[in-house]
């Protein structure tokens, strides 16, 4: 429950952060695409831990990038900034990753656990 909203407040600030004028938002990286990556890396793992089904997981994968998509898009018609192909696929990227991530980490945590007892 806890990582689910902790998903919800990544997700609003991934919202805010991409719809702000260019001048406004911060730049804690200094590179946008290592920026987009990271915050949806973070995002993707957040959701990864709070969703376990294998359905939950890709539905969340694919809302992540529909998300990332239209936030670009969306950013076409803000002062201060440009959607980019790129921008685009950093943020799937990063998303993906942090899903498959968390699955990995899991899947290898159940089976050292399952070999421990034989």
């Amino acid at each position: 429950m806890l990582t689910r909203m902790g998903a919800g407040l990544a997700a609003l600030t991934i919202i805010i952060l991409s719809l702000v004028p260019g001048k406004m938002r911060p730049h804690p990286l200094g590179n946008d695409y290592g920026e987009h990556f990271v915050a949806y890396l973070f995002m993707g793992g957040l959701l990864a831990i709070g969703y376990l089904r294998p359905m939950q997981l890709l539905s969340r994968g694919v809302l992540l990038t529909i998300c990332a998509g239209s936030l670009e898009f969306a950013q076409l018609w803000i002062p201060g900034r440009t959607a980019s192909a790129g921008g685009f696929a950093t943020s799937t990227i990063g998303a993906w990753i942090g899903l498959l991530l968390i699955v990995a980490v899991r899947r290898a945590h159940e089976r050292r656990i399952v070999a421990s007892y034989k």
